[in-house]
């Protein structure tokens, strides 16, 4: 018999009604364990709460200053046009989109900035969502890596593609061209 012993293919409005704490995306169909969310005694679980927390509170911080638009932390979904749904570990959504986020989730646009913050066991996960944030259309994804104490800004073109804008190491300050007056002080994000 075709198709025995497989679950059948998750849909979006399956995905959004799990619990908020549930830590899986759904990718082609079936819904995949998040590395990017640590258990708590997973290795680099301090480190990676707190790069989000510290992450999430300069560009609040710069959001609010503005009032540019809304920073939102894991457990809120983005559905992509492919069908995924991911939930980042940070997002940034400009205030011309406010409208456009609903309760159960992102279904009618992507955020401006999408940021995972990587460990050892989500760096080739996070690598590989390079293609479908930017088949999606988000502006701009941040790869954050307290391990390696190193951010990288991927850019999307007018090709479609992302490019590698710039990257910012240990103590540095960067300062993404794309968000005016953003200023994120790199050495606040690590645990010596």
């Amino acid at each position: 018999m075709a198709g025995a012993g497989k679950a059948p293919l998750v849909t979006w409005d399956e995905f959004v009604l799990l619990d908020e704490d549930d830590p899986r995306e759904l990718i082609d169909g079936v819904l995949v364990d998040i590395d990017g969310l640590p258990e708590p005694k997973r290795a680099g679980a301090l480190h990676h709460a707190h790069t989000v927390a510290a992450l999430a509170g300069q560009i609040w911080a710069w959001a609010t200053a503005g009032d540019r638009g809304v920073v939102l932390a894991s457990g809120y979904e983005v559905r992509l046009p492919d069908g995924q749904g991911v939930v980042p570990d940070l997002q940034f959504v400009s205030k011309e989109k406010l409208g456009l986020l609903d309760e159960d989730g992102m279904t009618r646009a992507v955020p401006d900035l999408v940021v995972e913050v990587s460990l050892r066991s989500s760096r080739a996960r996070n690598r590989a969502k390079v293609v479908s944030y930017a088949a999606a259309g988000v502006g701009e994804y941040w790869i954050v890596d307290p391990e390696y104490r190193m951010l990288e800004q991927f850019v999307l073109g007018p090709d479609g593609r992302y490019v590698i804008a710039v990257g910012g190491l240990e103590d540095e300050v960067f300062e993404p061209e794309s968000f005016p007056g953003l200023s994120i002080t790199l050495s606040r994000l690590w645990i010596d």
